[in-house]
């Protein structure tokens, strides 16, 4: 087995796994809040994901679809920390095929390990938009003019309050590794 399907074979088990981790992690105690959060910019991460790592190269399946490889891949991220462990966010990135999309989301941050506080999930779902003709059908439950649904589990660890870094896993498709700067 190569080293791009073993790749492939772990972020499709924690794609997986993340709704059994969510639902676990639910019965860990809540991390206290901040304490200097009188900033207009508590609560805030801004997010930066200079890299994607793509299981494999961008093959035409369909013979409507250009020949091409994949693009650089971008993202930055403005998320907010609500009430509890929820979070909501927008991504604004560049696709695998230099489209530039959209991603509204909410969802939940975990802490499960009380031995290692740094290390946290996450799990969001949302709207996603971008992916539009001719590579519309590159993604699951998605339109021609470009809109979907989608889950995206990561998991990261903050090295200090305010700098961290997760990995977002991208289906069975890729892997984005961002950096984080939390307010």
């Amino acid at each position: 087995m190569n080293l791009k399907s073993k790749f492939a074979q772990a972020a499709l088990g924690l794609w997986l796994a993340a709704p059994a981790l969510a639902l676990a992690a639910s019965a860990a105690p809540e991390t206290a809040p901040d304490s200097h959060s009188d900033s207009i910019f508590s609560g805030w991460t801004f997010g930066y994901a200079p890299y994607t790592y793509h299981f494999s190269e961008a093959k035409k399946k369909h013979e409507f679809e250009p020949d091409v490889k994949h693009s650089y891949v971008w993202l930055v991220q403005a998320e907010k920390r609500l009430a509890g462990r929820s979070v909501a966010g927008l991504a604004l990135f560049s696709n695998s095929f230099g489209q530039p999309s959209q991603y509204l989301y909410y969802g939940w941050r975990f802490t499960p390990l009380r031995a290692a506080p740094g290390v946290f999930f996450k799990l969001t779902g949302g709207v996603l938009h971008g992916y539009k003709k001719p590579f519309h059908r590159k993604i699951p439950l998605n339109t021609s003019s470009g809109w979907a649904v989608t889950i995206i589990p990561a998991a990261g660890y903050d090295f200090t309050p305010h700098i961290g870094a997760q990995v977002n896993v991208l289906g069975k498709s890729a892997l984005m590794f961002q950096l984080n700067y939390s307010f």
